[in-house]
């Protein structure tokens, strides 16, 4: 494994995600109080925001997904299968995922403040341009 692209400064814990959580209000559709593994199926949600953990726990990346289609699973895993899908850092760094699952009727603006609002929190840039090719 080569140096580590994703690292974070900030670990993702039960606290850390109730108060993400409380952000989250009044759309949170469901509290989810743990992570789950990188592959593992998020449940049914239609919206989230996700917050991706290192192996160590460090809060390294965080997404939203908010796809203009019904899905047949959790929207936040099959996000994270695309992003991982090219990035052999993704692959190799990211290990967990822990989600905030929003009502399908949560308005576009209200994901996407939440989302920078999350990666602000957590000390996490907008874009990680590290990984991507030139």
């Amino acid at each position: 494994m080569t140096a580590p692209v994703w690292s974070g400064v900030v670990p993702m814990t039960p606290d850390r995600y109730a108060a993400l959580a409380r952000l989250a209000s009044p759309w949170l559709e469901e509290f989810r109080c743990c992570p789950l593994g990188i592959e593992e199926d998020s449940g049914r949600e239609e919206r989230a925001v996700y917050i991706v953990v290192s192996a160590d726990g460090m809060a390294c990346y965080a997404g939203r997904t908010r796809p203009t289609r019904p899905l047949h699973r959790g929207a936040a895993v099959v996000r994270l299968r695309r992003h991982r899908t090219g990035a052999r850092s993704k692959r190799e760094e990211w290990a967990r995922y822990w989600v905030l699952p929003l009502r399908p009727d949560t308005p576009d603006e209200f994901v996407d403040r939440l989302e920078r609002t999350v990666q602000a929190r957590l000390g996490l840039p907008r874009q990680n341009r590290r990984w991507r090719r030139t």
